[in-house]
């Protein structure tokens, strides 16, 4: 078993690595910051490093952690997800010839999503309606395989001081134009559980803000060895697109 001293050099050097290979120096500073002083990398890597399943990463960015669990030997093929080509764009350019078995695909949030295995959602649900949300939820539910693991991190809407440093650093990120501009919904812990029934989940939910000031949270769901996914999760179905704007 490792020991802390080697899992935190492992850490350091895949950060190191990764943002490295960025061509634009802001977004060398970026990734490194981000790869450093976010925990949910680490994080998903200890939740994620055992299993042989594909990942899907729904609204991947620049596709940093993939790049980042590649770094740390994870294997496994990973597909990300994200409706800005411009950072899609960048995850293209730096995967090619480096990171193998890696899919990054220019897709709104909202559309139609094939691929079972495991499903990470990073910071994403506050940038969709209400009536989004609960649509995203529902329809990722029976993406999760049995075993798999659903993972959502996102601020619940606490009303507490880190809730509205939350909201106030996401409104920043937006007038920068990084982030898409659209009206902010925070959701409630509730509404984020309400799609994954006890029958059919393990849930876990616990903070992650690490050294931030955020509101950062966790949400874990594992779809019970025993539980089947519903048949009609086997299809495609081109109706279900929401066609979400932001």
């Amino acid at each position: 078993m490792k020991n802390g001293t080697t899992e935190r050099m492992e850490h350091e050097h895949a950060c190191t690595r990764v943002a490295a290979r960025f061509s634009e120096r802001w977004l060398r500073l970026y990734a490194g910051r981000k790869l450093r002083n976010d925990p949910v990398f680490l994080t998903a890597f200890e939740l994620l490093r055992a299993s042989p399943s594909p990942l899907v990463d729904i609204g991947c960015g620049v596709g940093l952690l993939a790049f980042y669990l590649r770094e740390r030997n994870f294997r496994p093929p990973i597909s990300g997800l994200d409706r800005d080509g411009r950072k899609i764009a960048r995850a293209h350019a730096v995967a090619h010839g480096v990171y193998g078995d890696l899919e990054f695909i220019e897709q709104d949030v909202c559309a139609p999503i094939t691929p079972t295995g495991n499903v990470v959602l990073f910071d994403v649900l506050h940038y969709l309606s209400p009536s989004e949300q609960a649509r995203l939820l529902d329809r990722l539910a029976p993406r999760v395989a049995p075993g798999g693991l659903l993972v959502i991190r996102d601020c619940p809407r606490d009303r507490n001081a880190r809730y509205w440093l939350t909201h106030l650093a996401e409104r920043f990120a937006q007038m920068t134009t990084w982030n898409i501009q659209v009206p902010l919904h925070f959701p409630t812990r509730e509404k984020i559980r309400a799609a994954f029934g006890d029958n059919q989940f393990t849930q876990t939910v616990q903070p992650l803000w690490g050294r931030t000031p955020f509101n950062n949270h966790l949400f874990i769901f594992r779809r019970r060895d025993t539980a089947t996914v519903p048949g009609w999760a086997e299809r495609s179905d081109n109706s279900l697109s929401l066609g979400r704007a932001g």
